[in-house]
C-alpha cells in the first residue's frame, strides 16, 4: 500500500468520524428538544393563580387567639361546611391526610386557628367516586370569607389574600406551615395535572388567608 493510498483511507476515515459525531450531535439535539417537549407538559414549580397587592402582613387584625382546636370549616362563596379532624406526621414524617374525602384535616403540630403562626387544613380535591370537599377551592377569589368554629365557642374570621398552585416536588414547606408572623390560615389539596401511571395529582393549590375578624356563638 503506497503512502498515497494510506493517506486517503486516513482522510476517508476522518470523514466518516465526523459524519458520525455530527449524527450523534443531531441526535443529542433531537433527545435534549424531546425532553424540553416532555418538560413543557408538566406543571410549572409554581402557579399563583390570584394575588392581591396587599400583603397578607399589612392586614389589620385583631388580637390574637387562645388555642382551641377547630371543630368545623365554612366556606360560604363555596357551599362549604364540613367537620374538622386532626391530623398528624406519617412514620415516614410526611402529614397526614383526612381519611374521607367529604372531610377536612387540621394539622395538629401546628397552631390553631388564629394563633400566631400558620393554621394548616387539608382537603382532597376529589377520588374515583366524584369531588372531594375541596374541589372548588381554586375558584376562590381574593377576600373570599372562610371561618372555622373553634370548640371555646369562638369562630375565626379569615379572607384570601393569594390562591398558589406548586408542583409537589417543589412544595414550599416553610412557607406553607411556617410562621410569618401573622394568624394566617391556610387551605391546602391536590390540583394541577393528573398523573395516572402513579395515580394522584402532580401539584397542591394553597388558597392563604389572613385572620380578620372574631365572633362567639
Amino acid at each position: 500500500m503506497t503512502s498515497h493510498t494510506i493517506n486517503r483511507v486516513g482522510r476517508n476515515r476522518r470523514r466518516r468520524r465526523e459524519r458520525l459525531l455530527w449524527i450523534l450531535g443531531g441526535a443529542a439535539v433531537l433527545c435534549a428538544a424531546l425532553l424540553v417537549i416532555s418538560a413543557s407538559k408538566a406543571d410549572p414549580p409554581v402557579r399563583v393563580v390570584r394575588a392581591s397587592n396587599v400583603t397578607s402582613t399589612s392586614i389589620a387584625a385583631p388580637q390574637g387567639l387562645a388555642r382551641s382546636i377547630p371543630l368545623q370549616l365554612i366556606v360560604p362563596s363555596l357551599g362549604i361546611s364540613t367537620t374538622v379532624g386532626q391530623l398528624g406526621l406519617q412514620a415516614n414524617h410526611q402529614v397526614q391526610v383526612p381519611k374521607s374525602v367529604h372531610t377536612v384535616g387540621w394539622f395538629r403540630l401546628g397552631p390553631t386557628p388564629g394563633q400566631i403562626g400558620s393554621s394548616v387544613i387539608l382537603g382532597h380535591v376529589d377520588s374515583y367516586l366524584g369531588p372531594g370537599v375541596f374541589f372548588n377551592i381554586k375558584t376562590l377569589p381574593l377576600g373570599a370569607l372562610i371561618e372555622v368554629r373553634l370548640a371555646n365557642h369562638t369562630i375565626a374570621l379569615f379572607r384570601v389574600t393569594s390562591v398558589v398552585q406548586y408542583a409537589k416536588t417543589n412544595f414550599p414547606d416553610t412557607l406553607v406551615y411556617g410562621s410569618s408572623g401573622g394568624r394566617d390560615l391556610n387551605l391546602v389539596t391536590c390540583g394541577g395535572t393528573f398523573n395516572h401511571q402513579t395515580g394522584s395529582y402532580e401539584s397542591n393549590i394553597v388558597v392563604f388567608s389572613r385572620l380578620v375578624g372574631v365572633k362567639t356563638t
